[in-house]
């Protein structure tokens, strides 16, 4: 099963508990995408600050939506706003979007906070649910870190060891739930258990255990 992602074109059950969780006041709207050639990939707030010495206008903060086969996610947003109040979205992706589903925030500043997304399971499958929480659990650690720059983090070697541990787990459950994994399927470690019974049964634990030792540095 590959992971396609999109950015939904209208409204659905999804994007709206997506709305929930962000407790928007707005409804979502689409977007234009118009790349300006300084523009740097998944940089949208250097991007738009950019934009505005050069042409005017104003940054417009809130949340991108996507989706994909097993989630709908919100990730914090940057689009330039010009003098028509009109919005174009000037930062490029790895997917080539024509338009965007955007949600506004009108009480939201960017100040260089690092924020984690929002995101619903939108399967029956209880690994996504395993899944947003690894997702979760590195935002948390990412948040400890000091920001040197637009693009890095200074990070206790501990954590970040810890961090990148939690990256590979990341993308070995993404891997693994495009598989169709299951709780019943061989557990991901390669043993003779399902995933309930062996890496799934005591994640939540190792993850709490976690964060409270790296909370404590």
């Amino acid at each position: 099963m590959e992971l396609i992602i999109i950015s939904p074109k209208e409204e659905n059950k999804y994007v709206k508990k997506l709305l929930e969780k962000i407790d928007s006041e707005f409804l979502p709207e689409q977007v234009p995408v118009k790349i300006e050639e300084y523009s740097e990939k998944l940089n949208c707030f250097k991007n738009v600050d950019r934009k505005v010495e050069l042409d005017g206008g104003k940054p417009h903060y809130g949340w991108v939506i996507y989706q994909t086969s097993i989630l709908c996610e919100a990730e914090r947003h940057a689009v330039w706003e010009n003098d028509e109040e009109e919005l174009i979205d000037i930062t490029p992706r790895d997917i080539d979007f024509e338009q965007v589903m955007f949600v506004s925030d009108n009480n939201f500043e960017y100040h260089g906070q690092i924020i984690d997304n929002y995101r619903v399971n939108i399967t029956n499958n209880k690994i996504v649910d395993h899944f947003i929480k690894v997702c979760e659990t590195l935002s948390d650690f990412y948040s400890l870190g000091k920001r040197k720059n637009d693009s890095e983090l200074e990070i206790d070697p501990q954590i970040a060891n810890t961090i990148y541990q939690y990256e590979d787990l990341k993308v070995q459950l993404e891997l693994y739930i495009a598989k169709g994994s299951t709780f019943r399927s061989k557990c991901i470690c390669g043993g003779r258990k399902n995933y309930k019974n062996c890496c799934g049964g005591t994640l939540l634990e190792r993850i709490n255990n976690d964060a409270k030792r790296i909370m404590k540095k």
